[in-house]
């Protein structure tokens, strides 16, 4: 059971030093915990471990409760301003040194002079807020798990087998809600169950100790997606609201009943995307050649196919997937500032519909690679990338970077979800047998070049409707 106790009805990030004279009224706790002085590293660790463990709840260096009988902020003599750098720098050094798996917390200095409590003007207080944490048991270096105890203000060892149990299960419960999300079937019609699709799902803020994210109208929604401005965009013409989601789709150029290019976008910024894959098949290679027509290796792919003996392959055409990522990069990025969230997504990735088809890509380094070893044939109709439902199933898609521009956030996120959907579809990064980074950014230049050209092969594909 969570609690999210917080003395000042404010984010951690919007305190100043004049509301921390509420705490003359908040006692030590469950929820809050007083220190004069900063403690060594493992205390540290101590009283952050338990209070995730427990309810949440705060921790405050360089105030003194008012006496044992009365356990409320009495004084706030502070740290010495100097030393605030570095007791933030112990801090979480100390968490992540000291306990496993580290917990999520924040801490902020407020620094003086502040004379409705007395804090002075070269002294601050150190503001710790640690939520309630669901990737229980949190585990001390010295192999104990600690609590918050009734009115106790210092952390527990907790030995009670039921109590364990319990932490054990927070995690569970977690990993079976976002389970049974991501192994959810995609809704399709009959005629589409077939259709060749990727589907990414963007979770914001797994474990749920992060603050809440931003409400953000429908007007921006709509501003956001179907803005084309930059290089590497798409428009979701067809924005509506749903339960508790934004559902955002392509619907002008292609048929709007059918399976479309569309991003379900929740609330609370964990978003599903739905890809779907140009899949060709029932004809012959001649058939094939016209459906091809303007890609630079189209007839070495073709003359491959013959070669290996595939009279009448279903082939998918991925040249365009490189560059519809990096649209839906562009896109990640503007709603993510909207959302307020700077920190990484954790991912899992379903493709599905795959069922013996060859993968296509207008690349000389993965036909070089069919000519050496054999066209790539998928063999299971669905992949799931790094299956399982643990944590560790998912992968983490890397926050903004400060120092980058927006073009390079925009090109690195959408690596990040194209290599593993390229090589669970058996196509190659033009690393060889070694792991050569000058070879893969080449291969990425290949691939954004052969998703140009697919722009317009994809034009004159429906020119032809």
């Amino acid at each position: 059971m969570r609690h999210d106790f917080n003395p000042f009805s404010k984010s951690i990030v919007d305190i100043v030093p004049a509301d921390l004279a509420v705490l003359r009224g908040v006692a030590e706790g469950w929820y809050v915990e007083y220190k004069r002085e900063v403690s060594n590293a493992g205390a540290v660790a101590k009283s952050i471990s338990a209070f995730a463990n427990t309810y949440g709840g705060w921790i405050f260096y360089g105030i003194a409760e008012k006496s044992k009988d009365d356990a409320v902020a009495g004084e706030f003599p502070g740290i010495p301003r100097q030393e605030a750098d570095a007791l933030l720098q112990r801090i979480r050094q100390s968490a992540a040194n000291h306990i496993q798996p580290t917990p999520y917390f924040e801490a902020k200095a407020l620094f003086g002079p502040e004379p409705g409590i007395g804090l002075p003007e070269d002294r601050c207080v150190v503001a710790v807020r640690v939520p309630w944490g669901a990737d229980a048991p949190f585990i001390h270096k010295d192999g104990r798990i600690y609590r918050r105890v009734a009115d106790g203000s210092e952390p527990r060892h907790e030995t009670d087998r039921h109590m364990l149990d319990l932490l054990s299960a927070r995690s569970t419960k977690v990993t079976d809600h976002f389970a049974e999300w991501t192994n959810r079937d995609l809704e399709t019609s009959e005629a589409e169950e077939d259709v060749a699709h990727v589907r990414i799902f963007l979770i914001a803020d797994f474990w749920g100790d992060h603050e809440p994210v931003k409400d953000v109208p429908i007007g921006k929604i709509r501003e956001i997606m179907r803005d084309t401005s930059g290089d590497f965009t798409l428009s979701f013409d067809n924005v509506y609201r749903a339960t508790g989601a934004y559902v955002c789709r392509q619907a002008q150029i292609t048929d709007p009943q059918s399976l479309t290019l569309t991003w379900t976008l929740r609330t609370d910024f964990c978003s599903e995307i739905v890809v779907p894959l140009p899949k060709f098949r029932g004809g012959n290679l001649a058939s094939l050649h016209a459906l091809f027509r303007g890609y630079d290796h189209a007839d070495r792919f073709i003359g491959l196919c013959r070669q290996q003996r595939y009279k009448d392959p279903t082939v998918i055409d991925l040249n365009l997937l490189m560059i519809v990522l990096m649209a839906l990069a562009r896109k990640h990025l503007a709603l993510a500032k909207e959302f307020g969230w700077t920190e990484k997504m954790s991912v899992k990735i379903r493709i599905a519909g795959v069922w013996r088809t060859i993968p296509f890509f207008d690349a000389t380094h993965v036909l070089d690679e069919y000519e050496q070893h054999g066209l790539a044939l998928n063999l299971r109709d669905e992949a799931e990338i790094h299956p399982g439902k643990s944590h560790h199933s998912y992968f983490d898609l890397a926050a903004p970077q400060p120092g980058e521009t927006d073009q390079s956030n925009v090109i690195w996120i959408a690596i990040a979800l194209f290599v593993p959907i390229a090589r669970a579809l058996g196509v190659s990064m033009g690393m060889g047998d070694e792991e050569d980074y000058d070879a893969f950014k080449t291969s990425i230049v290949d691939f954004v070049m052969a998703g140009q050209r697919a722009i317009g092969v994809q034009k004159t594909r429906l020119d032809q409707r």
